[in-house]
């Protein structure tokens, strides 16, 4: 008998080059870091169902046109943090550490979980490592990036 997972509400704030849309996705309940990385899906979602925050309307967005997703603790945020990079006391999880800078000049370092997918798929799922960011997890779509870089692997 099998263990069904639990699902809850995330917030999530989804960025395009020119909007940004605030909504809640439903989303599996996690245990840890390894878990949650090694259980994102086998490709890449063509689109998220997101009920708007402003309306309550249910609306499946496509990937395409976007930035990312943010999955975020606040719909607030914070605009005046900096991002601390490449820090010691970042979760420690099988995958590896990149660097990421979008077209729009927004810089950020997480993990991504090493497999094919993250190479083949045109998005891939990044755990952000700044311990004060708002960011929970982001799902990152390749043609809004300019660049990324391996930083190293981390190891449990």
């Amino acid at each position: 008998m099998s263990k069904a997972k639990t699902h809850k509400s995330e917030l999530v704030v989804i960025q395009f080059g020119d909007r940004t849309l605030k909504g809640y996705l439903e989303s599996p309940v996690w245990n840890t870091i390894e878990e949650l990385l090694s259980n994102a899906p086998t490709h890449s979602p063509e689109n998220f169902r997101v009920r708007h925050l402003e309306s309550n309307v249910v609306e499946d967005i496509p990937t395409s046109g976007m930035k990312a997703v943010f999955y975020v603790n606040s719909f607030d945020g914070d605009a005046d943090h900096k991002n601390i990079n490449f820090h010691s006391r970042a979760p420690v999880a099988q995958g590896i550490w990149m660097r990421l800078q979008f077209r729009d000049g927004e810089v950020m370092e997480g993990i991504v979980y090493n497999s094919l997918r993250y190479l083949v798929d045109p998005g891939f799922f990044l755990l952000p490592t700044d311990p004060e960011t708002n960011n929970k997890l982001v799902y990152v779509v390749k043609n809004s990036l300019v660049d990324h870089r391996v930083l190293g692997m981390r190891k449990l």
